[in-house]
């Protein structure tokens, strides 16, 4: 039962996993069917599904359709698990890699790549960094009408750049930049190693650093990409040598294409004889998404400016057209509107709830009596304040 007092009706498990499952649910009022992520009510994945609605109200400000991420409908609660609702997209990328079972072409990777970089230019703009991009985390809009049209999705580890702590590891490890890996202080740079990560597994068919471990991973980007520059191995709270002593078990050989440089792989991906340049184009942005020193890193805007979308892309939005969303069209007169955008990127650690969200709501609304998850949605969201 959710906050409106709509009951949503479960018709299909469509994932599991450590924080609970998702599924596919109908609503019994409106009949929309949606994807609802049932988070387990154990005290951290509840915590970090709040941290996940904060970053999910704060991206109200962006227009999910433009900026190519996916709608986010709301929240209830069944018992004592955390329900978030989002629009129902149709498969991931990774599975339909696995549908499609071939290498994709030159002209579907131009489309994709555009599609990614808009979102993550779109969550820059904004202070908000994704952390955990991967073709698991895209989805295919509609496979059988619109192939090529993905969303980003998975906001669970996404959280401001203010909040980023120096040592964490974040995300799934072979999308892992250098610099997380080596314990250097990061920021939003690292979801453009993890683009370029994806563009080439995209074009090769297979992931291009499959490490078991940390240690592996390191050995990896060394083995194709060459000694990080030395100011990143100096700052870091691990070298490679202490990586692995800590390791303490034997390196292992996961990679189905070994490469010596990354200009190899292009001659990984299917050859397209008819657009070259375009080809090498492509392997320029990989390489630039792949810089070892994040700070010469190109960014997802830049990405956007490339030439290699002037011929055939449509004109990237502007950083106004990201947060003119529908939410502060409807919303916020304009006069006010540079006040928010400058809170929305300078102070995005912190996300008031709104002041309706009260206990006797909380207990009315969604029958709710543990008083542990009651208390947390009082005052105001904060990220990672230890």
């Amino acid at each position: 039962n959710d906050l409106t007092g709509n009951f949503h009706v479960v018709e299909d498990i469509l994932g599991e996993g450590a924080f609970g499952v998702v599924a596919k649910c109908r609503n019994t009022e409106t009949q929309k069917s949606v994807a609802v992520k049932v988070n387990k009510g154990q005290e951290g994945v509840l915590q970090q599904a709040i941290y996940e609605i904060a970053v999910l109200k704060r991206m109200q400000c962006l227009d999910h359709d433009i900026c190519n991420i996916v709608q986010w409908d709301g929240f209830f609660f069944d018992k004592e698990n955390i329900c978030i609702t989002f629009e129902l997209l149709d498969m991931s990328l990774r599975g339909y890699m696995k549908e499609q079972d071939r290498f994709f072409t030159i002209g579907e990777l131009k489309p994709i790549l555009h599609q990614l970089a808009t979102a993550l230019a779109s969550l820059h703009s904004i202070g908000i960094t994704h952390m955990d991009l991967k073709p698991d985390n895209i989805m295919v809009v509609d496979r059988s009408h619109q192939p090529l049209k993905v969303k980003l999705i998975d906001f669970g580890l996404a959280r401001p750049v203010s909040a980023l702590h120096q040592g964490e590891f974040v995300g799934t490890r072979v999308y892992r930049a250098p610099e997380m890996l080596l314990g250097v202080p990061f920021d939003e740079s690292v979801d453009m190693w993890a683009l370029g990560l994806v563009m080439a597994e995209l074009a090769m068919g297979c992931c291009m650093y499959p490490g078991n471990s940390h240690y592996d991973m390191v050995r990896y980007i060394v083995e194709t990409q060459g000694q990080p520059p030395d100011d990143l191995l100096d700052n870091g709270f691990k070298t490679p040598k202490d990586i692995y002593r800590e390791r303490g078990f034997r390196a292992s050989e996961t990679r189905s294409v070994m490469l010596k440089s990354l200009d190899e792989i292009e001659q990984n991906m299917k050859q397209d004889t008819d657009h070259p340049r375009d080809q090498k184009m492509f392997i320029s942005l990989i390489k630039s998404m792949l810089n070892l020193d994040a700070s010469n890193r190109i960014t997802a805007q830049q990405v956007l400016d490339h030439e290699f979308f002037a011929a055939s892309i449509p004109q990237s939005p502007s950083r106004d057209q990201y947060i003119f969303g529908h939410f502060y069209v409807s919303h916020v007169e304009s006069n006010d509107f540079m006040e928010i955008s400058q809170f929305s990127v300078y102070n995005v650690g912190i996300f008031p709830m709104e002041p309706s969200i009260t206990y006797d709501l909380l207990r009315d609304c969604c029958k709710v009596e543990n008083l542990t998850i009651l208390s947390v949605f009082t005052g105001c969201f904060s990220f990672y304040h230890y």
